[in-house]
C-alpha cells in the first residue's frame, strides 16, 4: 500500500514528464491521487486537496469522458496549470516516511562490523 508522500511523489513525477498540461493533470490525478483519503494529509493540506478534488470532478460524465476527464478538458490551460502546481506545492508539504528501524536494517546494504566474521575482518 502506498503512502500518501509516494502518491503525490508519483503525481508530480507525471506532472514534470512532456505532453499537455492538461494530459498530465488528468493522468497524475486520475493514476496516483484518486484514493488519496483527506484524512491522511495533515490537516494545513487537507483544504488544498478538497478543492483540487472538487474542481477535477466538477463536471458530469460526458459521452466516453469520465467526470475528471470531461472537467479537466473543461478548464483553461491556465487553471489546468493552478492546479498542477497546487499537486506539487501539496507534495512539498509532505514528510517523506521514515523506514522502520527494523527494516532499515533489513535492507541495510554495508554490513555492520559485528556482522563480518572475525576471519575476514583484518582491520
Amino acid at each position: 500500500m502506498q503512502t500518501s508522500w509516494e502518491r503525490f511523489r508519483n503525481a508530480a513525477v507525471v506532472l514534470a514528464g512532456g505532453g499537455p498540461v492538461k494530459q498530465r493533470l488528468t493522468e497524475a490525478y486520475q493514476g496516483h491521487l484518486r484514493d488519496v483519503s483527506p484524512d491522511d494529509l495533515p490537516r494545513e493540506l487537507r483544504s488544498s486537496y478538497l478543492s483540487l478534488v472538487t474542481a477535477l470532478q466538477s463536471s458530469q460524465r460526458t459521452g466516453n469522458l469520465d467526470a475528471v476527464s470531461a472537467s479537466v478538458r473543461k478548464m483553461s490551460e491556465a487553471d489546468a496549470a493552478r492546479h498542477a502546481q497546487a499537486i506539487v506545492h501539496m507534495f512539498a508539504g509532505l514528510h517523506e516516511p521514515q523506514p522502520s528501524s527494523r527494516a532499515a536494517a533489513l535492507l541495510r546494504a554495508v554490513p555492520s562490523d559485528e556482522d563480518i566474521p572475525a576471519f575476514l575482518n583484518r582491520a
